[in-house]
């Protein structure tokens, strides 16, 4: 049975059937037999549990640059220095990327363009999307879109941009600066116009406007106008996330739309989710600009968390090394001697827990 484990958890059934939807687009637009064919193996080596298998990733995410132009709440550690051992801020190149594209675009529907810095702050990010758009992948990209350019907006839709994922948590100034620090709401607001108003004028359907607004105690009233924002500007879709805080912070970072402990929102919503498992090293990767190859975007500034890294040999050199495999047999199947970043992660260990029931089932 297939999921959409690689999308934003914290939405209610209709958002997370329109990224659902978006998932099969992106499917349908780049379809080749190959791809097909690699996605049948991932998918059937993910169901047989094996550890070391003969496909690629279909979906990658790729951080181009890890700096931002905003300082939000809680967000990469306040965008302090890099400690000792700590990923340093860059920016990938782009032959590195073309690299990347060339090795990986026969097998990709789709690739995610974006981690924990701001896209558009690297001046050949818009060439980099039309790049693998030339070579049948689609692209997605999350922004704050704080940014002075008069350009920008038909630059993205000329790129051929799929998706453009609008970062902005408030509809009102006070709130909306409180969480994006340095950020200007009328200038965000103003360039999401604008890249609609190209869309239009170029007569094209992408991309794909989707309002990202991560819900707090704070902003948790400016929920409707937010939607009704939405209508007014066109934008397609409006979500309402949880964001993720240390637990810690202060009471009014969390909303009471939320179990203070869930990642799933209750807007329009009922039961929790249930998390069941972990695709990531079978259908994706995480890419940092640097080359280093993480299993997913968990912990991404420790170097020491690396799999291996692409710009120093091929992504297929790496996909089936002794870290790889060694997380696969970890989250498929509970088996010990893993000493990745996996073994660290929560959903291994309730599969850790799960594997002790009799006769080796999981007790679910």
């Amino acid at each position: 049975m297939l999921s959409i484990d690689l999308a934003t958890h914290g939405m209610n059934p209709a958002v997370a059937f329109g990224i659902l939807k978006r998932h099969l687009y992106a499917f349908y637009r780049h379809l080749t037999v190959r791809k097909l064919l690699n996605f049948c193996r991932t998918e059937y080596s993910r169901l047989t549990k094996k550890t070391s298998v003969g496909s690629f990733p279909y979906i990658l995410k790729l951080e181009t640059t890890n700096m931002c132009n905003l300082s939000c709440a809680y967000c990469y550690d306040g965008r302090r220095p890099p400690l000792e051992g700590e990923r340093p801020y860059g920016r990938m190149s782009l032959e590195g990327f073309k690299g990347l594209i060339d090795e990986l675009a026969p097998y990709l529907f789709k690739i995610n363009l974006y981690g924990f810095g701001e896209p558009f702050l690297d001046p050949q990010c818009i060439d980099m999307i039309a790049y693998a758009t030339r070579h049948n992948v689609g692209v997605g990209v999350s922004s704050n879109m704080n940014f002075v350019d008069d350009t920008l907006a038909r630059r993205i839709v000329e790129s051929g941009l799929e998706v453009l994922i609008f970062s902005c948590h408030g509809v009102t100034q006070e709130s909306y600066r409180k969480f994006m620090v340095k950020g200007n709401m009328g200038l965000a607001f103003k360039n999401i116009s604008e890249v609609i108003a190209q869309r239009e004028l170029a007569g094209s359907n992408t991309p794909f406007i989707d309002w990202q607004f991560c819900v707090t105690g704070f902003n948790q009233g400016e929920i409707e106008a937010a939607r009704a924002r939405a209508i007014e500007l066109g934008i397609d879709q409006v979500r309402f996330i949880k964001p993720f805080f240390p637990e810690d912070a202060a009471q009014e970072w969390f909303s009471d739309l939320f179990p203070r402990h869930s990642s799933t929102i209750l807007v329009n919503q009922g039961d929790a989710r249930r998390q069941t498992g972990c695709s990531w090293p079978y259908r994706s990767a995480y890419i940092n600009y640097d080359g280093g190859v993480l299993p997913c975007c968990k912990d991404t500034r420790l170097i020491a968390n690396d799999f291996g890294n692409v710009f120093r040999g091929s992504f297929a050199s790496i996909w089936n090394n002794e870290r790889y495999v060694s997380s696969r047999a970890l989250i498929a199947r509970g088996q010990a001697g893993c000493q990745t970043m996996c073994a660290r992660c929560s959903i291994t260990r309730d599969k850790r827990r799960g594997s002790s029931a009799p006769n080796g089932t999981s007790g679910r």
